[in-house]
């Protein structure tokens, strides 16, 4: 009977110390999948940020200048603090010219088109592109900083869950309560996790996210095209009129891309 209640008792013991190492590991490896997850979509908003300050750094050339372009922003209501990014950008696609009777009339209309360039793709890298799921209507965002963002929030929660409830020390200590004679045997020789559990915790704990996600800049989001159309028409004019040769120069590089 002794012999027979022992090994149900190991049974028990092992069954116990399997379950706790599978939740353990199992924790663990849910944070490592996330993060993993998590920093494979680094790249792909780190295209988008590139796509945006490209639009932006090809407005400030149309606009013949950082200080034109700063007037414009600071007129819409934007922090400027991004134009710093925008240098050394990579150049822009040209796109088409839009008709009109007069150059001047050509370079409004092209300014208007290209700050709603930028602005949608401002948006995309904020917001996330809209795309279209096949048997959903309408369409939905994909993953943009915002969210990317929240997401890092949440990983670190994970992460902080996954350290308080799952420590080493304490499933370590779990696993050396089961055995009885060992305990005995600890306190005989005075020893334990005293001290210990700590520094274990501290050497084996899960790391955070940085949520600020430094390779990827904070832009700010920009006014919609129909409420920056005013502000937009009185610059280009503006510029036109004070600057014609620089404005004139930009408007035929656009031109003679499309040649």
């Amino acid at each position: 009977m002794t012999d027979q209640r022992e090994e149900m008792v190991s049974a028990l013991q092992d069954e116990v110390l399997s379950e706790m190492a599978e939740t353990f590991f199992a924790a663990r490896k849910a944070v490592d999948d996330e993060m993993e997850l998590f920093r494979s979509r680094e790249e792909e908003l780190r295209r988008a940020a590139r796509r945006a300050l490209c639009h932006a750094g090809w407005l400030t050339n149309l606009l013949t200048g950082a200080d034109m372009a700063g007037q414009l922003w600071h007129a819409l209501g934007v922090p400027v603090d991004f134009m710093r990014l925008t240098d050394g950008a990579d150049a822009c696609p040209h796109r088409d010219v839009p008709f009109a009777w007069t150059r001047s009339g050509r370079y409004e209309k092209l300014l208007l088109e290209v700050y709603e360039d930028t602005w949608r793709a401002f948006d995309d890298y904020i917001n996330g592109t809209a795309a279209t799921i096949p048997e959903r209507p309408g369409k939905v965002r994909k993953l943009g900083y915002r969210r990317y963002r929240l997401w890092a929030a949440e990983i670190n929660r994970m992460v902080a869950k996954a350290n308080s409830d799952h420590s080493p020390s304490c499933v370590l200590g779990m696993a050396r309560s089961l055995d009885v004679e060992g305990q005995e045997r600890m306190k005989v020789a005075g020893s334990g996790m005293e001290g210990y559990s700590c520094s274990l915790d501290a050497t084996l704990a899960l790391p955070c996210l940085d949520e600020g996600v430094p390779q990827l800049p904070d832009l700010p989001e920009l006014p919609p095209p129909s409420a920056a159309a005013c502000s937009l028409r009185a610059l280009a004019r503006r510029v036109w009129n004070e600057r014609r040769d620089r404005a004139a120069e930009a408007l035929a590089r656009v031109e003679q891309a499309q040649e």
